[in-house]
């Protein structure tokens, strides 16, 4: 092994910074890149203004302020015109709405910043900054609107936390189906601001229903004994004969088969007589 390298330099990923000389190794040079084209300049005059006409978010800085603590203070020299951009942030004029959303917004930053010279964990300028802007991209009119921005905020934050996990182990169903929730969540919210702000939906879901009429035909046969073409001689069998042979509307009195009998039907011309009730009949009778 050459004396340039550490025994420990590969092992198990051990690696000692202080016998390893960064410095002497060999760094990838820059690749070259070219001059951006005719259409992409053409771009930039309309994107520079459409950049300055959207409103000037409020940043944010930390300061120390004693073990573990840290003090929200002005990015620029102007504490009162800072003040007022939090206020126009959040779509209020009370500071204690104010503060209550720095708070909040305050919980959802993690600290991963080292800082040397304090020696303590800070939050992140940036993030918070970040979030910040968020809220303000909204541009809620009153505390409600601002409210709903800022929960729209920490869903997107845990959403892409819990998307990440799921994409790095897909394995894990629960947290895919936490992500997909999340994401709907942040939807629903998206149509809640919407809706507060008086905007219409711009789908529209149309449903149609139809009605379906059936008639169904279920005939008895209590010729017991002879078999029809359409059941097998089976009483209450299901008979596929058509419905014009079964079923005619002429008045059959007689019938023509043979080895059947005749049945005589009484036919008198002209209005029948009531036939008096029993009870009448029995009155009569003892009279």
């Amino acid at each position: 092994m050459s004396a340039d390298i550490p025994e420990n330099f590969g092992v198990l990923g051990r690696i000692d910074p202080a016998t390893v000389d960064v410095a002497a190794r060999p760094r990838r040079q820059a690749r070259n890149r070219p001059d951006p084209s005719p259409e992409l300049r053409e771009w930039e005059k309309g994107a520079e203004a459409r950049v300055w006409k959207r409103p000037y978010p409020p940043n944010i800085m930390f300061e120390p302020a004693g073990l573990d603590e840290e003090e929200m203070t002005s990015p620029h020299s102007d504490p009162g015109l800072w003040a007022l951009q939090l206020a126009d942030a959040f779509g209020t004029r009370s500071n204690a709405v104010i503060n209550l959303f720095l708070s909040q917004l305050q919980e959802m930053c993690g600290k991963g910043i080292w800082d040397e010279e304090a020696k303590q964990w800070r939050m992140s300028e940036v993030e918070f900054s970040a979030m910040l802007a968020l809220v303000n991209a909204h541009r809620p009119k009153d505390e409600v609107q601002a409210m709903v921005a800022a929960q729209m905020v920490g869903l997107h934050i845990l959403s892409m936390k819990v998307t990440a996990r799921g994409i790095k182990y897909p394995h894990e169903s629960r947290t895919v189906s936490n992500a997909a929730r999340l994401a709907g969540a942040t939807a629903e919210l998206a149509e809640t601001m919407q809706s507060l702000k008086g905007r219409k939906r711009t789908t529209r879901q149309s449903i149609k229903v139809t009605k379906e009429t059936h008639i169904h035909a279920h005939r008895h046969d209590h010729h017991h004994g002879r078999a029809s073409a359409g059941n097998s001689g089976q009483p209450h069998g299901r008979d596929d004969t058509p419905a014009a042979e079964i079923v005619d509307g002429r008045t059959s009195l007689r019938g023509e088969e043979p080895g059947r009998n005749v049945v005589s039907l009484p036919c008198v011309e002209g209005p029948d007589k009531m036939r008096p009730s029993r009870r009448q009949v029995t009155r009569s009778a003892e009279g």
